[in-house]
Parts: structure tokens; sequence; C-alpha cells
């Protein structure tokens, strides 16, 4: 098959967009290896990645909602491991489940329960109250942050039981407090000293210490009310009437900051191209003050140093990486110029709006093939395109691949997906129950899919 020459491929860097669920999660994409559906979890948000079963220990990286995983044994006190990158790691059970069954992972592997002393304890947020000791359990009520609860001293999959109107439910252990300390009168609590801002989306903990318990986070810009004293990097705060504490790097004086006079003249518009780090420096120096998604449109200054763009974003001066910048919102339409290939033109309307979102999300792929002869009619039809792959024996290429297998999986549906083949491997929308399944050899890279993604889109 005909390709232009390769450019540089860049290295694949995810966004992590459930800020107010996981804090601090790296932006590094898992591609497993294939298998049946069954053999796999699912996440249904953004969730850490970490080197042991606590939030103790290292974060590793980050998953993607929906985002395919191997487990790797079965869990144990509310984690799951999973392989990583050859290794075992951790994961939250509560956020993993059996990708296709809707059933959590907590639910099929842990059997595991602790049970201590009945007491008392309280809620730290609004906090669902399930039948069940995971997330697909159905919801009975919601309960406000400080309300006080009954607990049974069971404990199971990071969910402890409480007595609610005379009947057994659950709660997830993390937002409960010793009784009275989620809420009490301003006379316990220690002086306000002054506001600070969040610059980032920002954990609340529960303590200084390295055993504090994440009760989630506040958005960028939130508005926090502290008492001046700093412990092990972190800031004592008061924040829904209680003592909790956040990383003191990512607070600044609401009055910090450049004000709208102070800032660079806006010189036009552009759209990232894939989930794009928003930088505090133009050097080495920066730090990460998170992701923006796909699509987010970013006022420039016109002033570019060191490969990455000034941009003035959320009243202050940030920069983001030059080269995943547009003039046009990615992936929207079916516009195809531009797009390298051949037989793109003849595809149909369906088709060049999935190739349209494939090369604004995969910007690193550099040849498409659409519309020619083949005893199957899907590439003569044009509902067929083959996304093809540099380097395709590399290991980087063969993760870009079941990384781009699966993201058209997820999307299926939305897309208007009839089937996808990559690395000799099939899965179809008509035999989804069946996952990914092995194809026999066809006697070349080519015929069985090696070196590059074959997606055929429905009429």
């Amino acid at each position: 098959m005909t390709k232009r020459a390769a450019r540089p491929v860049r290295r694949l860097v995810g966004a992590m967009a459930a800020a107010t669920l996981v804090a601090g999660i790296a932006a590094t994409a898992v591609m497993p290896s294939a298998s049946a559906d069954g053999d796999k979890l699912t996440t249904w948000t953004a969730v850490n990645i970490r080197s042991g079963p606590s939030t103790d220990a290292a974060i590793l990286g980050g998953l993607y909602p929906g985002q395919l995983i191997t487990p790797d044994g079965p869990a144990k006190n509310g984690w799951t491991p999973v392989k990583w990158n050859g290794k075992r790691a951790w994961v939250s059970s509560q956020y993993v489940r059996v990708a296709g069954s809707g059933k959590a992972s907590s639910d099929v592997a842990d059997s595991t329960a602790s049970s201590g002393k009945p007491g008392s304890m309280a809620t730290t947020t609004n906090l669902n109250v399930r039948t069940g000791p995971s997330t697909s359990y159905r919801v009975l009520t919601v309960f406000a942050p400080g309300t006080k609860v009954s607990t049974t001293g069971a404990v199971k999959n990071g969910f402890t039981e409480i007595t609610y109107k005379g009947n057994s439910a659950w709660v997830s252990t993390q937002y409960l407090t010793s009784s009275g300390s989620g809420g009490g009168s301003s006379s316990d609590l220690p002086k306000v000293t002054g506001t600070r801002v969040a610059t980032t989306a920002l954990m609340i903990r529960t303590n200084s210490t390295s055993n504090f318990q994440s009760l989630g986070d506040v958005p960028a810009g939130t508005k926090l009310s502290i008492t001046g004293v700093t412990k092990n990097g972190v800031a004592q705060i008061v924040y829904n009437g209680a003592v909790r504490w956040v990383n003191a790097l990512y607070l600044a004086k609401p009055t910090s900051g450049p004000g709208p006079s102070d800032l660079p003249k806006v010189t036009g518009t552009r759209y990232a191209t894939t989930a794009l780090m928003i930088r505090t420096t133009s050097g080495s120096d920066y730090k990460n003050l998170g992701d923006v998604p796909v699509g987010t449109k970013l006022s420039i200054t016109g002033v570019t140093k060191n490969g990455v763009a000034q941009i003035v974003y959320k009243g202050a001066v940030r920069w983001v990486n030059a080269l995943y910048l547009s003039t046009n919102p990615p992936g929207v339409g079916s516009d195809i110029t531009g797009i390298p290939g051949t037989g793109l033109s003849g595809l149909t309307k369906r088709s060049k709006e999935l190739l349209v979102k494939v090369a604004h999300r995969y910007p690193q792929i550099n040849w498409y093939n659409g519309v020619r002869p083949d005893s199957i009619p899907d590439h003569p039809s044009g509902r067929a395109v083959d996304i093809m792959l540099d380097n395709y024996k590399s290991q980087a290429s063969k993760d870009l691949g079941w990384n781009i297998a699966y993201w058209l999986q997820n999307n299926a549906k939305s897309f208007g997906i009839e089937y996808i083949i990559f690395d000799q491997k099939i899965w179809s929308v008509a035999r989804s129950g069946e996952g990914w399944r092995t194809m026999e050899d066809r006697g070349s890279d080519v015929q069985n899919h090696k070196n590059h993604v074959h997606v055929t889109v429905n009429p």
C-alpha cells in the first residue's frame, strides 16, 4: 500500500478530565493486549492507577473512562490488581467493572470483608446511600455533609455498612469520618486568617499526613479559607465546617497574577487537537496545571518559545504545546481537506465524518486508505477506512493501534461502526458479546491487519 513519507511520531499523551473524582492523575494511557471482553475490566470514570492497594501508594498513571484493562488476580479490600506495563498495579474497585457485564469488579472478584465494632460516623460530603457495597447497587438516598450514621462494623470493597431506616445499607468509606468531625460548631474550629484560590483542581484531604483520605477535588478557582498552618507541604483550611488540608503549592492569593490591564494582547484563537497540558511557564521549570480536553478554544498572544505557545487562560498568562493547536475545531463535520491518504474522496459521508474524528484525535497518523478494489465490498463502497501505522512492528506502534481500536470500539454506536479489525483480531457490533475474536492467518502482515486498523461503518 502506498504511503507518504513518515513524520516523527509523537508520544501519546492522555488527559484525565474527571478532576472532581481523581486528583493528580498522570497522563499516561494503558495499552492492553487484546483478549475476550470477558477477560477484561473497564473503567467508568477517570481513575488513578497505583503501585499498591492503598491511596498512600505512588500514582503510576491514570485510566480513561471506558478504558479496557486486564485484571491480575482477585480484588482485595476494595482494590483490584491489574497488569500495567508488564507489572502488577492497583486501581480502586469501585471505579472499574467487568467489561460488557455492568457488574463492578468487586462484585465478581472480591469476597473479602472486614468486621469491627459498631459505632457512629459522619459524612464529609454529599454521599450516596446504596443497597450493596459497590457503585453498581441502587442508590436509596443521598446524605448531606455532616449527617451522622450508625455503622455495623462491616466493611467491604471500600464501602461501610450502616443502618438506614432499620435496614442494611452501604456508603463509601472514604467519605466518612469519626462522629462529630464532619461538622461541629465554629468554636471548635481554628481561626481563619485569610483566603486563597486553588490554581488547579485541588484534592481535599482529611489530615496532613501520608495516611490521609481524599474527600474529592474542588475545581480551579475555588476560594478556600486558610488558618495559616502548614505541615508537610499541605495547608490547613476550614472547609464545609471542618478542618481539612490541601497542597499548599497550588494556592494563590485572590489578587495574585496579572490583572486584565497587565495581560498581553490576544491576537487570535486556536483549538486543542488533543488533550493539552496547561503550563505555568515556557521553560523546563513549569508546573503542570492540568489538561484541557480536545477541542478547547484557547486565546493566543502570538508568542512562541521553546515550542510552546503563550495563551491567556483563566485571567493569567499560561503556555501550551504549539504543535497541537489548530485554527479549526477538531473532529467536526466531513471535510477531509488536508488529511493524507488515497481513495478518501470516494468515502461515504459517515466514513468521512469518522475519518475526521480519527485524524484530529490521532495527529501522529500519517496515512489513510479509503476506496480501492477488493473482493469484499467494504472498501469499494466507501464504507471502510484503513488507519495506517508507521513502524508497525514496534511495540509503541502496536500500542497506538490498540488504543485506536479500543477507542473506536467504545464509540461504535455514536460513530455508526459495523466492525473493527486489528492485529489479526476482529470485533463487531453484531457479536460484541464475544469480544475480540482471533481471525485465521491470511499469510501476510497486511492481510492480517497488523500494519493498520481497519474500520467499516454502516451504510
